[in-house]
């Protein structure tokens, strides 16, 4: 396992520590368990797009969108000046 130094401003660290205390752990398992809850939702999160991205047919989206106008003139709000 390793250890390195950790900076973090000290509002933050007083409120890691109080989540800490009244989750019952240690602030170094509070921040352990935060840390990988955030890598593993970047890791999921990667994971999906990779997927989806592998399923896409390239034009297609040009397709659906040259379609999604046809014979509906431009709102105001649309316009660009």
């Amino acid at each position: 396992m390793a250890s390195f130094p950790l900076r973090m401003p000290d509002d933050l660290k007083d409120e890691a520590a109080r989540l800490a205390e009244a989750a019952g752990v240690s602030l170094n398992q509070y921040v352990v368990a935060a840390l990988a809850s955030r890598v593993g939702a970047q890791a999921e999160a990667t994971r999906y797009f990779a997927a989806r991205a592998a399923r896409a047919a390239p034009g297609r989206a040009r397709e659906i969108l040259n379609r999604s106008g046809a014979g509906n003139a431009p709102r105001d709000d649309d316009r660009l000046e």
